[in-house]
Protein backbone atom coordinates (compact mmCIF):
# COMPACT_ATOMS: atom_id res chain seq x y z
CA UNK A 1 0.00 0.00 0.00
CA UNK A 2 1.25 3.45 -0.90
CA UNK A 3 0.21 6.89 0.25
CA UNK A 4 -0.29 9.23 -2.69
CA UNK A 5 0.89 12.75 -1.98
CA UNK A 6 0.31 15.37 -4.65
CA UNK A 7 2.74 18.26 -5.01
CA UNK A 8 3.29 21.32 -7.14
CA UNK A 9 5.50 24.38 -7.37
CA UNK A 10 3.73 27.62 -6.52
CA UNK A 11 4.46 30.93 -8.24
CA UNK A 12 2.55 33.97 -9.42
CA UNK A 13 1.63 34.64 -13.03
CA UNK A 14 2.33 38.37 -13.02
CA UNK A 15 5.40 38.12 -15.26
CA UNK A 16 3.91 35.48 -17.59
CA UNK A 17 6.70 32.97 -16.91
CA UNK A 18 6.14 29.30 -16.10
CA UNK A 19 8.69 28.62 -13.34
CA UNK A 20 8.00 24.86 -13.25
CA UNK A 21 11.26 24.56 -15.17
CA UNK A 22 13.38 25.18 -12.05
CA UNK A 23 11.57 22.69 -9.79
CA UNK A 24 12.91 19.13 -9.70
CA UNK A 25 11.03 16.27 -8.09
CA UNK A 26 11.96 16.10 -4.38
CA UNK A 27 14.55 13.37 -3.74
CA UNK A 28 13.84 10.42 -1.45
CA UNK A 29 16.36 10.65 1.41
CA UNK A 30 16.53 6.99 2.46
CA UNK A 31 17.15 5.79 -1.11
CA UNK A 32 20.03 8.26 -1.38
CA UNK A 33 21.53 7.10 1.91
CA UNK A 34 21.30 3.45 0.83
CA UNK A 35 23.38 4.22 -2.29
CA UNK A 36 26.17 5.68 -0.14
CA UNK A 37 26.47 3.09 2.62
CA UNK A 38 29.72 1.29 3.34
CA UNK A 39 28.93 -2.21 2.03
CA UNK A 40 31.77 -3.74 4.08
CA UNK A 41 29.81 -3.06 7.27
CA UNK A 42 27.38 -5.71 8.49
CA UNK A 43 23.79 -4.62 7.87
CA UNK A 44 22.95 -5.18 11.54
CA UNK A 45 25.59 -2.60 12.50
CA UNK A 46 24.53 0.04 9.96
CA UNK A 47 22.53 2.92 11.43
CA UNK A 48 20.68 3.41 8.14
CA UNK A 49 18.89 0.11 8.74
CA UNK A 50 18.08 0.86 12.37
CA UNK A 51 14.24 0.90 12.55
CA UNK A 52 14.21 4.28 14.31
CA UNK A 53 16.35 5.87 11.58
CA UNK A 54 14.78 4.03 8.65
CA UNK A 55 11.20 4.80 9.73
CA UNK A 56 12.10 8.49 9.75
CA UNK A 57 14.28 8.82 6.64
CA UNK A 58 11.98 6.58 4.56
CA UNK A 59 9.37 9.34 4.56
CA UNK A 60 11.68 12.32 4.12
CA UNK A 61 12.09 14.08 0.78
CA UNK A 62 14.80 16.61 -0.04
CA UNK A 63 14.20 20.03 -1.60
CA UNK A 64 17.21 21.38 -3.51
CA UNK A 65 18.46 24.79 -4.58
CA UNK A 66 17.77 25.28 -8.30
CA UNK A 67 20.42 27.95 -8.91
CA UNK A 68 23.75 29.04 -7.49
CA UNK A 69 23.08 32.28 -5.65
CA UNK A 70 24.88 34.67 -3.33
CA UNK A 71 23.64 37.71 -1.41
CA UNK A 72 24.66 40.31 1.14
CA UNK A 73 22.53 41.96 3.80
CA UNK A 74 22.04 45.71 3.40
CA UNK A 75 19.68 47.12 6.00
CA UNK A 76 16.51 45.06 5.70
CA UNK A 77 17.24 43.86 2.16
CA UNK A 78 19.09 40.94 0.58
CA UNK A 79 21.16 42.23 -2.35
CA UNK A 80 22.27 39.61 -4.86
CA UNK A 81 25.99 39.45 -5.68
CA UNK A 82 25.90 36.59 -8.19
CA UNK A 83 24.99 36.98 -11.85
CA UNK A 84 22.29 34.31 -11.58
CA UNK A 85 20.25 34.06 -8.40
CA UNK A 86 16.96 33.11 -6.77
CA UNK A 87 14.84 36.14 -5.96
CA UNK A 88 14.15 37.03 -2.33
CA UNK A 89 11.57 38.98 -0.34
CA UNK A 90 11.15 40.24 3.20
CA UNK A 91 8.09 38.66 4.90
CA UNK A 92 8.13 40.50 8.21
CA UNK A 93 10.43 41.96 10.83
CA UNK A 94 13.43 40.03 12.12
CA UNK A 95 12.36 37.93 15.11
CA UNK A 96 15.68 37.48 16.92
CA UNK A 97 18.25 40.04 17.97
CA UNK A 98 20.96 40.56 15.32
CA UNK A 99 19.43 37.85 13.09
CA UNK A 100 18.07 38.46 9.58
CA UNK A 101 14.97 36.78 8.11
CA UNK A 102 14.19 36.53 4.40
CA UNK A 103 12.32 34.30 1.97
CA UNK A 104 13.77 32.62 -1.10
CA UNK A 105 11.28 32.82 -3.97
CA UNK A 106 10.80 29.05 -4.06
CA UNK A 107 7.45 27.75 -2.91
CA UNK A 108 5.81 24.29 -2.76
CA UNK A 109 2.40 22.85 -1.96
CA UNK A 110 1.53 19.27 -0.94
CA UNK A 111 -1.87 17.62 -0.52
CA UNK A 112 -3.23 14.15 0.17
CA UNK A 113 -6.53 12.39 0.81
CA UNK A 114 -5.07 10.65 3.87
CA UNK A 115 -4.72 12.13 7.34
CA UNK A 116 -1.03 13.14 7.28
CA UNK A 117 1.04 15.81 8.96
CA UNK A 118 3.94 17.31 7.01
CA UNK A 119 6.96 18.79 8.78
CA UNK A 120 9.47 21.14 7.15
CA UNK A 121 13.00 21.19 8.64
CA UNK A 122 16.56 22.11 7.79
CA UNK A 123 18.55 19.32 6.02
CA UNK A 124 20.15 17.83 9.15
CA UNK A 125 21.53 14.74 7.37
CA UNK A 126 23.20 16.79 4.61
CA UNK A 127 26.48 18.67 4.47
CA UNK A 128 24.86 21.74 2.94
CA UNK A 129 27.22 24.73 2.66
CA UNK A 130 24.45 27.26 3.35
CA UNK A 131 24.06 25.97 6.93
CA UNK A 132 27.08 27.98 8.02
CA UNK A 133 25.08 31.14 7.25
CA UNK A 134 21.60 30.15 8.47
CA UNK A 135 18.80 27.61 8.05
CA UNK A 136 15.18 27.04 7.10
CA UNK A 137 12.49 28.13 9.54
CA UNK A 138 10.66 24.87 10.41
CA UNK A 139 6.91 24.28 10.41
CA UNK A 140 4.22 21.61 10.57
CA UNK A 141 0.60 21.22 9.45
CA UNK A 142 -1.86 18.62 8.14
CA UNK A 143 -1.76 18.39 4.34
CA UNK A 144 -5.14 16.66 4.03
CA UNK A 145 -6.99 19.28 6.08
CA UNK A 146 -5.44 22.50 4.80
CA UNK A 147 -4.39 23.62 1.33
CA UNK A 148 -1.61 26.12 1.68
CA UNK A 149 1.82 26.54 0.21
CA UNK A 150 4.98 27.01 2.21
CA UNK A 151 7.86 29.32 1.39
CA UNK A 152 11.50 28.62 2.15
CA UNK A 153 12.17 31.21 4.82
CA UNK A 154 15.77 31.52 6.01
CA UNK A 155 16.92 32.76 9.39
CA UNK A 156 20.54 33.89 9.31
CA UNK A 157 22.69 33.21 12.36
CA UNK A 158 23.58 36.06 14.71
CA UNK A 159 25.49 38.89 12.99
CA UNK A 160 25.74 37.04 9.65
CA UNK A 161 25.56 39.50 6.75
CA UNK A 162 25.82 37.19 3.74
CA UNK A 163 24.23 34.06 2.31
CA UNK A 164 25.38 31.67 -0.42
CA UNK A 165 23.81 28.67 -2.14
CA UNK A 166 25.36 26.13 -4.47
CA UNK A 167 23.26 24.71 -7.29
CA UNK A 168 21.56 21.44 -6.23
CA UNK A 169 22.61 21.65 -2.59
CA UNK A 170 20.02 20.42 -0.09
CA UNK A 171 17.88 23.29 1.17
CA UNK A 172 15.24 21.58 3.30
CA UNK A 173 13.58 18.29 4.24
CA UNK A 174 9.86 17.57 4.12
CA UNK A 175 8.79 14.71 6.36
CA UNK A 176 5.43 12.96 5.97
CA UNK A 177 4.10 11.30 9.10
CA UNK A 178 2.93 8.01 7.59
CA UNK A 179 3.67 4.30 8.06
CA UNK A 180 3.16 3.66 4.36
CA UNK A 181 5.48 4.14 1.41
CA UNK A 182 5.08 7.61 -0.09
CA UNK A 183 4.35 8.12 -3.78
CA UNK A 184 4.83 11.71 -4.93
CA UNK A 185 2.61 12.82 -7.81
CA UNK A 186 3.13 16.17 -9.49
CA UNK A 187 0.22 18.37 -10.56
CA UNK A 188 -0.20 21.79 -12.13
CA UNK A 189 -1.74 24.59 -10.10
CA UNK A 190 -4.71 26.06 -11.93
CA UNK A 191 -6.72 29.20 -11.18
CA UNK A 192 -9.26 27.42 -8.96
CA UNK A 193 -6.56 25.76 -6.86
CA UNK A 194 -4.61 29.00 -6.62
CA UNK A 195 -7.66 30.87 -5.26
CA UNK A 196 -8.32 28.19 -2.62
CA UNK A 197 -4.64 28.20 -1.65
CA UNK A 198 -4.74 31.98 -1.24
CA UNK A 199 -7.78 31.75 1.01
CA UNK A 200 -5.89 29.30 3.25
CA UNK A 201 -2.52 31.07 3.20
CA UNK A 202 -4.04 34.48 3.97
CA UNK A 203 -6.37 33.17 6.69
CA UNK A 204 -4.45 34.95 9.50
CA UNK A 205 -5.55 38.25 7.94
CA UNK A 206 -9.27 37.46 7.92
CA UNK A 207 -9.46 35.18 10.98
CA UNK A 208 -6.72 36.09 13.40
CA UNK A 209 -5.24 33.98 16.22
CA UNK A 210 -7.25 30.86 15.38
CA UNK A 211 -5.78 27.40 16.09
CA UNK A 212 -5.26 24.99 13.20
CA UNK A 213 -7.97 22.64 14.47
CA UNK A 214 -10.60 25.32 13.80
CA UNK A 215 -9.16 26.06 10.36
CA UNK A 216 -9.19 22.34 9.54
CA UNK A 217 -12.84 22.08 10.63
CA UNK A 218 -13.85 25.03 8.42
CA UNK A 219 -11.95 23.55 5.46
CA UNK A 220 -13.74 20.18 5.76
CA UNK A 221 -17.21 21.56 6.47
CA UNK A 222 -17.02 23.78 3.37
CA UNK A 223 -16.06 20.68 1.29
CA UNK A 224 -12.86 22.38 0.16
CA UNK A 225 -10.97 19.09 0.62
CA UNK A 226 -13.19 17.42 -1.99
CA UNK A 227 -12.97 20.35 -4.37
CA UNK A 228 -9.18 20.49 -4.07
CA UNK A 229 -8.62 16.79 -4.73
CA UNK A 230 -10.98 16.85 -7.72
CA UNK A 231 -9.11 19.77 -9.28
CA UNK A 232 -5.72 18.16 -8.54
CA UNK A 233 -6.67 14.87 -10.20
CA UNK A 234 -7.76 16.80 -13.29
CA UNK A 235 -4.33 18.48 -13.45
CA UNK A 236 -1.84 15.63 -12.97
CA UNK A 237 1.40 16.11 -14.89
Amino acid sequence: MKTKIYWSPVFGSEDNIDWNIIYKKPEHLHKRLIKNIDKTINKNDNLIFCPAVKNLTNNIFVLKAPLESSYEVKGQDMIHKSKDYIGTKKPHSNNFKDNHLFILNISYIFFTEENINMTLTSPYFSNSPHLKFGSIVPGKFNISKWFRNFDLEINLWTNIKEFTLKEDEDLAYVHFDSDKEIELIRFNMNNELFKIMRACSTSPTWERFVPFIKRYKRFKESLMNKKVIKEIKNNIV
